[in-house]
């Protein structure tokens, strides 16, 4: 399998917003200051742990979790501990997006 370079990786993590994602993914996001707060997908959660900075494209679970990053670090960890298609499916779709965009 080839492997992607450290170029293509650093381009899909500035252009791909995590902002974007999370609302793909059905997360309602609430604006506190510069960041945005919703509920973690990862956990359980009945108050917004789950904060996205905008500005820099990170994410950052501040209670169960204990986690961030950006859109592709991490990722292969929060795969191992959840199912598969939850994350791939909002992920190709930015892709696709993104992929079309570029195309017009």
């Amino acid at each position: 399998m080839a492997r992607i370079g450290e170029d293509e990786i650093e381009r899909l993590k500035k252009e791909i917003s995590i902002e974007r994602l999370a609302e793909a993914r059905g997360i309602a996001l609430k604006k506190q200051g510069s960041d945005l707060h919703g509920l973690c997908p990862f956990h359980e959660d009945r108050e917004p742990s789950l904060v996205i900075s905008p500005e820099k494209n990170l994410w950052h679970c501040l209670r169960a979790c204990q986690t961030g990053g950006s859109v592709i670090e991490d990722f292969y960890n929060l795969v191992r501990r959840h199912s598969y298609l939850d994350y791939v499916s909002p992920i190709e779709f930015e892709l696709k997006r993104h992929i079309e965009e570029e195309a017009a």
